[in-house]
């Protein structure tokens, strides 16, 4: 695991946790505990934590800073593939659905690229172009602005069309389902987003599907970013990898969403689907 993807994870961890100890994260990441140590140095350095003896403590939530897009296409892959997976099982032929950008939705899109007689509705780029060659299936680009989107600008979020255009197109539907993506996911804020455009765009696909599915590999919980899409409660079922923490998923099978966990690599789940 590089140095980036672990800071990020243990800024999770941080957040949804508050407090963690160098033994515990040099056992989780397999690393040694000089290597945790100069890991939390770089958060406190950040913000993100107090270094205290034998750990860490959180001192708030900072907005999560998001990566350019073709910079978290090649993160948490095997995560994202195993939840794109499990996603498309939920898929029944016949039904209209809404595809979200994001990096895990894209392979969803992969994923179904060979099945029949389903609608799409998206405003994702990325989703777009895996499906052009999909003649079985019936494929609805919403329209609108493209977004202040770049594969390789950090800050710019997904490559999708947003604004009052896409969201009028997206009202006229009526999905079963909507498969949506988040920057970010905590208890308190929610989903979240880096920009707003899209966060009023995913709002808006949100509301009008009669059931809403999150992909989000565990990376994304215990984090904020800047522009807040609405409640945790928004959601009916989470899919996720194994990394997301047992205290958290107590707190959202509380609420009543339905959490479900792939294993990277397995063709199997843990949880109701």
């Amino acid at each position: 695991m590089i140095v980036a993807e672990r800071l990020r994870r243990i800024g999770g961890l941080l957040r949804s946790e508050h407090v963690i100890s160098t033994k515990e994260l040099s056992e989780r990441f397999g690393v040694s505990q000089m290597t945790i140590r100069r890991d939390l140095a770089r958060l406190e350095h950040m913000g993100v934590c107090r270094l205290t003896h034998g750990g860490a403590l959180a001192i708030g939530s900072p907005l999560v800073p998001d990566l350019p897009y073709q910079r978290r296409a090649e993160l948490f892959v095997a995560e994202k593939r195993a939840i794109a997976l499990c996603a498309a099982t939920l898929v029944e032929d016949g039904e209209t659905i809404a595809i979200d950008g994001g990096t895990t939705t894209r392979h969803l899109a992969i994923a179904l690229r060979d099945r029949k007689d389903i609608t799409i509705v998206t405003n994702s780029l990325p989703v777009l172009n895996e499906l052009y060659e999909a003649h079985d299936l019936t494929v609805i680009s919403t329209g609108g602005v493209m977004s202040m989107a770049s594969y390789e600008v950090p800050g710019h979020a997904d490559p999708c069309l947003v604004g009052a255009v896409a969201e009028r197109t997206m009202r006229c539907f009526r999905p079963s389902k909507a498969f949506m993506a988040t920057t970010s996911l905590n208890l308190a804020d929610g989903l979240s987003n880096a920009l707003m455009e899209q966060a009023s765009m995913k709002l808006a696909m949100i509301e009008v599907s009669s059931e809403v599915i999150l992909l989000a590999d565990s990376s994304k919980f215990g984090q904020v970013s800047a522009s807040i899409v609405g409640p945790v409660s928004l959601v009916n079922r989470v899919i996720t990898d194994t990394g997301i923490t047992p205290e958290l998923r107590h707190a959202l099978e509380s609420i009543g969403i339905k959490v479900i966990t792939v294993e990277p690599g397995r063709n199997e789940s843990n949880g109701p689907l």
